[in-house]
């Protein structure tokens, strides 16, 4: 491979050795001159494609940032509906860094998070979708339980996903009769703008929700 003029660095890859060890490998082999500029030509390109997405990452970052800020801005208003949307999601959302999915079976909470979302965040509903877990494999049950969750939040049937069937004691059935429900935003500038807000209400700086 290196007699083709492969770089060390691809041949440890093929091989799943370290590069340290190819080195030794091949340190007696000869390049011709044409080797060494295919080589050299090799790191060019991938040094510019490192360089890009470098480029991309740090103005993606620099976009998530803003858009934290935003979220502390609103937080320093200190309205109600946006505090209880935001304390809501940092207990209950899952902490992801491109969409906000909000879980859970209370439909009193879910209809909540919902007015937090329309009212404060101005999501309209052709943006939201939700999906339900539940205890029943039965599709008619299934649909029901569609129809139950689609009236709660007040949303067209085109928002609804797959709904998931998931095996449980019979305590679990008897205690989640409506299944799970969880609603979906796939809007990273939402998202950070709740992760912005709760570290203000909070008073505390996560870096690592910005990646």
């Amino acid at each position: 491979m290196r007699l083709d003029g492969e770089t060390v660095g691809d041949i440890a890859k093929v091989l799943g050795v370290a590069k340290s060890t190819i080195s030794s490998w091949v340190r007696d082999i000869q390049l011709t001159d044409l080797q060494v500029e295919r080589i050299k030509q090799t790191k060019t390109k991938y040094g510019a494609q490192n360089k890009g997405s470098q480029v991309n990452r740090a103005k993606y970052l620099a976009v998530r940032e803003a858009y934290q800020e935003e979220g502390r801005l609103a937080a320093m208003q200190m309205r109600p509906l946006h505090m209880a949307g935001c304390m809501l999601y940092w207990a209950e959302g899952a902490k992801a860094r491109n969409g906000v999915y909000f879980v859970n079976a209370d439909p009193h909470m879910l209809q909540l998070f919902m007015r937090f979302l329309r009212e404060e965040m101005h999501v309209v509903d052709d943006e939201i979708t939700i999906k339900i877990h539940c205890h029943f494999s039965d599709r008619e049950t299934q649909q029901q339980l569609e129809q139950y969750w689609l009236k709660v939040l007040e949303l067209p049937p085109s928002a609804v996903r797959k709904t998931q069937y998931k095996i449980g004691s019979e305590y679990r059935k008897n205690t989640l009769v409506n299944g799970v429900c969880g609603i979906r935003v796939h809007r990273s500038r939402i998202l950070q703008h709740i992760y912005g807000a709760i570290q203000q209400y909070g008073g505390f700086e996560n870096r690592d929700w910005l990646f």
